[in-house]
């Protein structure tokens, strides 16, 4: 490790440097990740309670409901109608079977209109889970966010950088990428709550479902990271942080709202190229623009 590292070009070892410090700082105090944490546990605590009342489900037949159709015997041909009620969402269990019962296709035994019922049932939590995930990650990595640069700022820390021949890029590289570690290892401690939580499934959702927590972790810590930076010393940062970051994550949130309920419906990736194209090109512009854009915030 240690030969590959000094075999790397000079800039990728101090962006290693400004890292490995990062993360010893915050592994020692461990107050970041565990506000960060805690947090996002009492946020999603608050959902669940808030938002996971007794009300009538509602059915809504999605990939994973048709896999766990044919885990329990039911023909081909029946799947293959099933799937013209995809995609829509039926407030009763009269109105799921009405629009069974107006498929051109061979009426359902019994046992399987059960299952259908049985397996389509979702609360609204679990319709709503992939936003309010979303929504505890936000809040808790705009609280991460502020008290990380805060910290350096008000010990000094970023003052004795900036004095260093360091490129002011690198200093930005080295501090988005040890906030992009900690969210997403925050992330990964988080989706197990979520799955107890919402009663969602993960089951063979990790792969995709990581892929797109960090598609979305990444553009918010590189605009995120230039924001913490030119708030930091800005009276009412606390305030101020937010206001900023959130609306210029608009199109990131979407998608990445969007591509997670895909992936919790039992959907895949194959056909979601125009959502994954959207965050892509979102996280390439706001991390070219923020790593330019840090050398002048920093002067400032």
């Amino acid at each position: 490790m240690a030969r590959a590292i000094a075999a790397a070009p000079a800039a990728l070892r101090q962006v290693w440097v400004l890292l490995w410090k990062d993360l010893l700082i915050d592994l020692r105090r461990k107050e970041n990740l565990l506000a960060m944490f805690l947090f996002a546990v009492l946020t999603l605590l608050i959902f669940k309670f808030a938002v996971g009342g007794d009300e009538a489900p509602r059915y809504r037949v999605t990939p994973r409901v048709l896999a766990l159709l044919e885990q329990e015997g039911l023909s081909r041909p029946a799947l293959e109608a099933l799937r013209g009620l995809s995609g829509r969402a039926y407030p009763s269990r009269g109105a799921l079977l009405e629009a069974l019962d107006a498929l051109r296709a061979e009426p359902l035994p019994p046992p399987a209109r059960i299952a259908l019922l049985k397996f389509s049932a979702r609360s609204l939590l679990q319709e709503s889970a992939a936003g309010l995930l979303w929504v505890t990650v936000l809040l808790a990595g705009v609280l991460g966010l502020s008290r990380s640069i805060t910290t350096e700022r008000e010990g000094g820390c970023m003052d004795g950088l900036l004095l260093t021949p360091v490129s002011r890029g690198v200093i930005y590289l080295g501090k988005m990428l040890s906030n992009t570690l900690f969210l997403a290892v925050m992330l990964a401690l988080l989706l197990p709550l979520v799955s107890l939580f919402f009663a969602v499934g993960l089951r063979d959702t990790w792969l995709p479902l990581m892929l797109v927590m960090l598609g979305g972790v990444l553009g918010f810590t590189a605009l995120g990271t230039l924001l913490g930076g030119m708030t930091a010393s800005v009276r009412g940062r606390e305030v101020l942080l937010p206001i900023l970051l959130f609306p210029l994550l608009v199109p990131i949130v979407v998608a990445v709202v969007h591509l997670t309920g895909v992936i919790l419906d039992g959907g895949n990736l194959a056909g979601q190229w125009r959502w994954l194209q959207l965050l892509g090109a979102f996280d390439a512009i706001y991390l070219i623009v923020s790593y330019l854009a840090f050398e002048y915030v920093m002067e400032s």
